[in-house]
């Protein structure tokens, strides 16, 4: 991800760049991912294939914003930071609801924006090694499949959520089967389900069987 930063800060909507990056950033382009979008996207917001297999990738216009995954416990971000920014540097904020990514110091954050489901902001946490930015984001609904980490900006068409970085119904059902095995693995200690494959579509990883056996 680059941060190109201006003296004013362009639209929180536009995915506005952190201050002060020398010019060589903000003039290099973003390596295009060679994997077919996996989002029901706008021109703008676009899902890929992440640097794993279980991983994401959100672009906007482009740019690479943020990669992230999932297990039945939590969601976790990766966010690549500017050039000889440190921990202390970053205001990030993880509300029950609502995740703020920005530099002290700028009264607007890079990232502003509703979170998929509820946090338990008790548990969750962040983190930057080797320039990136670890945010783990702890479920409240434990189980439950995120279909994006964050929501954007709701829009009169959309229910009061954004479709922005929702993932195509495929990719959802492969993040549930992924939920699922996990499930399994965690409850039946000494199986190996890495290989298992589902005769149809996979059941819901937090109501199955009665529910999981945890919040």
């Amino acid at each position: 991800l680059l941060f190109k930063l201006d003296s004013k800060m362009s639209k929180v909507i536009d995915y506005s760049k952190f201050d002060d990056i020398d010019s060589d950033d903000c003039n290099s382009e973003t390596e295009e991912q060679a994997s077919a979008p996996l989002s029901n996207s706008n021109d703008k917001a676009v899902v890929k294939q992440g640097s794993h297999p279980n991983r994401y990738v959100f672009e906007y216009n482009g740019q690479q914003i943020y990669e992230w995954e999932q297990s039945l416990e939590e969601v976790t971000m990766y966010v690549n930071a500017p050039k000889g920014k440190k921990a202390n540097d970053f205001r990030i904020i993880i509300e029950t609801n609502r995740l703020r990514i920005g530099l002290k110091g700028f009264d607007r954050f890079f990232i502003d924006e509703p979170t998929f489901g509820k946090v338990d902001t008790s548990e969750s946490s962040w983190y930057i090694d080797d320039s990136i930015i670890h945010i783990i984001l702890i479920k409240v609904a434990r189980g439950s499949v995120w279909e994006t980490p964050l929501l954007g900006k709701a829009d009169n068409t959309s229910g009061g959520k954004s479709a922005k970085g929702i993932v195509d119904p495929v990719t959802k059902e492969k993040m549930t089967q992924e939920l699922m095995l996990e499930r399994f693995a965690e409850e039946n200690p000494g199986f190996d389900f890495r290989d298992a494959k589902f005769n149809g579509a996979a059941p819901d990883p937090r109501e199955f069987m009665g529910g999981i056996k945890y919040t």
